[in-house]
């Protein structure tokens, strides 16, 4: 085996190790998650709970299961974003060495620059999106029936929402690293702009389903960060040559 071969080996043993400790951090926060399951979860849906009751429902469990399920979603987002920021540590570390002097910089300036875009994005969702789309929806019934929402139901939808919506708002710095290694440039970004409005749009229509405003909310936020991220690509660019 070749000297080259054995470093490639011994960089994804290092990536392995730096994941499983990942692993282990996430798994211990998922657990402290299952265990204060029932605080985190009054907290986690007490706007839609007030929507629901002063709509004459409640929020109800209709199988035997269907508190542990919903549990379980709730822990594993909560247990996963803890330990994003280990995550993004690990990673820093991992690709820090491979890096010149001028970029390692950007690596440090990147991990709370993800933190913070991903905290929005959630924040964003919980306090703007999500009370938007359930006051619509119960509104929408009207006196059709009496608002009776599975647990299971609200989690599902609340923890979908949070996620895409911090995840989506990582794309200028995704688009920012892509451009610095070579693989984006600002020439090429400029001429997808249709396709960004386009798919903004449609991931509005995914997150959001049968909302026009709410989707219009979001898509209107994802074209903008592609715009910021423009700036970044450009920026990145006038480093690199």
């Amino acid at each position: 085996m070749n000297d080259k071969a054995i470093s490639v080996l011994e960089h994804l043993s290092e990536l392995k190790r730096r994941l499983f400790r990942v692993s282990i951090v996430a798994v211990i926060f998922i657990a402290i998650a299952l265990v204060n399951f029932s605080w985190i979860f009054e907290q986690f849906t007490w706007d839609s709970r007030a929507l629901i009751e002063a709509a004459g429902g409640d929020i109800i469990q209709l199988t035997l299961t269907e508190a542990w399920v919903a549990a379980a979603k709730l822990a594993v987002m909560i247990g996963l974003t803890a330990s994003f920021p280990y995550f993004l540590w690990e990673m820093s570390r991992f690709f820090t060495p491979g890096l010149k002097t001028n970029e390692q910089k950007y690596v440090y300036l990147l991990i709370p620059a993800a933190l913070i875009s991903f905290a929005v994005g959630a924040v964003f969702a919980y306090e703007v999106l999500i009370p938007r789309l359930f006051e619509f929806m119960l509104k929408f019934q009207g006196n059709l029936a009496v608002p009776q929402i599975t647990a299971a139901s609200v989690v599902s939808m609340t923890v979908g929402i949070v996620f895409w919506l911090g995840t989506i708002c990582e794309l200028p710095i995704v688009m920012f690293l892509l451009a610095k290694i070579g693989l984006l440039n600002s020439r090429w970004a400029k001429t997808k702009r249709r396709w960004v409005i386009l798919l903004a749009f449609v991931f509005g229509a995914a997150v959001t389903p049968t909302d026009p405003v709410s989707q219009v909310i979001v898509a209107i936020p994802v074209m903008l960060l592609f715009e910021i991220g423009m700036l970044l690509v450009r920026f990145a660019e006038r480093g690199r040559y």
